[in-house]
């Protein structure tokens, strides 16, 4: 199934290429980029443009989209049909494509998506329903949005950055790991501990989020951990959200930092993992072991 957004990155040819087992790694930095309802004139339909734009022929634009054939061979027409039928079944994001792909058919006026960013505390572990964690809109939207929804226009030449710390991220560029269209990590998920356990934040880091979401439970489903290389694809898109939040952390809290005493310089903190005053500490360790 063709994923919703773009991932934007630089790839490593010696690595994608080189012999033994599959290896994906990235460099530089990454961009999550999701662009209009419908293509532009004489253009062919990609990403979540399949749901909505000329779904006649669906199935070949999708094998179109991913170019006939991969590695291993022809892809699979049958296969791919059950995958689309199972997606529209079940997935909440889909049912809100495809019912906007219906008031295009039917009424052909323009229209927006919102895709929201918080549906609302206490229900962290529901199911979401279509109406909670999107809408199509028709008209005027700006008193509906919320600071930070993803609103997904009708047709554009642009493509809207999505951040990696949308509860919908992650159901959007693996809908194959994710076929519910389920939320995912946000900033203000409340961290529970122990009775009697002292606790110093209030809410799940992402790292602790994605930690706990990789494990392996032997009484829930293992579709994530059974995702052979979509799985190490996704695990490095993981890091890479990891490393953009604690980067995050340390550009708003220069203060903290001391920013000043370095000629108001970018500073990153000892803890940041691989950075210089990380490696200097390291380096100071290993000496006072020796």
């Amino acid at each position: 199934m063709r994923k919703a957004i773009l991932l934007s990155k630089r790839t490593s040819a010696s690595v994608v290429h080189a012999p033994g087992p599959y290896t994906i790694r990235i460099q530089g930095q990454t961009h999550h980029r999701i662009g209009s309802l419908i293509p532009r004139q004489g253009c062919l339909p990609e990403y979540l443009q399949l749901y909505i734009f000329d779904t006649a022929n669906e199935l070949k634009n999708r094998l179109n989209a991913m170019g006939q054939t991969s590695a291993e061979g022809n892809l699979d027409e049958p296969t791919l049909a059950l995958l689309i039928e199972m997606i529209d079944e079940n997935n909440c994001l889909a049912k809100i494509f495809r019912r906007a792909r219906d008031h295009y058919e039917s009424v052909g006026s323009e229209f927006t998506i919102r895709l929201v960013q918080d549906k609302g505390k206490g229900k962290e572990y529901d199911l979401p329903t279509t109406s909670e964690v999107a809408g199509l809109i028709v008209g005027d939207i700006t008193s509906t949005i919320g600071q930070r929804d993803i609103v997904v226009q009708f047709q554009s030449d642009t493509l809207q950055q999505i951040r990696d710390d949308h509860p919908l991220y992650m159901s959007l560029q693996y809908p194959l790991l994710f076929p519910y269209g389920e939320y995912g990590f946000h900033p203000e998920i409340p961290l529970h501990l122990e009775t009697g356990t002292s606790r110093t934040r209030q809410f799940v880091t992402i790292r602790q989020y994605y930690a706990s979401l990789i494990q392996t439970r032997p009484n829930q489903g293992m579709t994530l951990i059974k995702g052979g290389r979509l799985l190490h694809q996704f695990i490095v898109d993981v890091y890479t959200a990891i490393e953009e939040d604690r980067l995050r952390w340390a550009r708003n809290n220069q203060e903290i930092l001391k920013f000043e005493l370095y000629s108001n310089r970018f500073i990153l903190p000892p803890s940041f993992t691989g950075g210089p005053r990380y490696l200097v500490e390291k380096y100071h360790d290993a000496m006072a072991i020796l």
